[in-house]
């Protein structure tokens, strides 16, 4: 089986399910799926949860593959809200739900054993050779940040994958001290410069299993994770997976095509 952990509100349900599409795809493995998510409308009514009704439909979805699979609905409450009203970091580039994973150490559900994904990934190979590596000895098992490791820090990370070991994590008590940084600094990159300061014990894994770039013959999980451009003028790009006129148009990638077709028609069929 193969553990697996987001975190987001009702506007990523369409990141889950094409990331949970691809990962069927690739893999025969009972997925564990836990969904961290919370009502924060009282800081921007777009901040609304992921809904039961969104859970069952991912639940149907991995069951299609294995009917082991399942996908389970977590709502934090008023711990964390309070949490992200007090924080330095509430208002930035990013939303709140970044920082629901580093409530997962409170949650006695979550197994030891997790890898946690942003909802803008898809896969092309078998998650399960990510969740088989050993990190006993090691709090996360991480990939360097595509710029952040030449503008930032050599070993600066990329936090969108994060296998973690959550034993290690409560006894180092990792999350509690990123939580604080993050109350009391203000970051551009909020929870993940605070991981990358915090983090005492993290193993580095080849890029294959968070590319942040083209896609490679070896690459597990690919990120659509934001690109700069350098011509013919310097912009960035920031297309997401369920953007596909712009995943086609933009990145000229067909490689999910299959995905998508199926995506389509889940979506109309969901409208009848």
């Amino acid at each position: 089986m193969v553990n697996i952990l987001f975190g987001g509100n009702y506007k990523v349900f369409d990141g889950m399910l094409l990331c949970l599409m691809s990962m069927t795809k690739h893999t025969n493995e009972q997925l564990n799926v836990y969904i961290l998510t919370a009502d924060v409308t009282e800081l921007n009514e777009h901040y609304r949860p992921i809904t039961e009704e969104n859970r069952a439909y991912l639940d149907a979805i991995v069951k299609k593959k294995n009917p082991n699979s399942q996908v389970k609905l977590i709502m934090l409450g008023r711990e964390f809200n309070d949490w992200i009203i007090n924080s330095q970091n509430k208002l930035s580039v990013y939303t709140p739900y970044t920082f629901l994973r580093l409530f997962a150490d409170k949650i006695e559900e979550i197994p030891n054993k997790i890898i946690y994904l942003d909802t803008d990934m898809m896969l092309n190979g078998d998650i399960k050779e990510l969740f088989d590596i050993d990190i006993s000895q090691h709090e996360l098992g991480v990939v360097l940040d595509r710029y952040g490791h030449i503008f930032i820090n050599r070993k600066y990370f990329n936090a969108g994958m994060l296998l973690m070991n959550m034993d290690m994590i409560k006894e180092t008590n990792l999350f509690e001290r990123v939580k604080t940084m993050c109350l009391e600094k203000k970051m551009s990159f909020p929870d993940q410069s605070a991981l990358n300061k915090c983090v005492t014990k993290c193993l580095y894994l080849p890029r294959r299993f968070n590319e942040q770039g083209n896609l490679r013959p070896d690459t597990v999980i690919q990120h659509f994770s934001k690109r700069i451009k350098w011509l013919p003028f310097f912009h960035t790009q920031n297309v997401k997976p369920w953007q596909i006129d712009e995943v086609h148009n933009k990145y000229k990638w067909h490689q999910y095509d299959d995905i998508y077709e199926e995506y389509k028609k889940l979506k109309e069929e969901s409208k009848n």
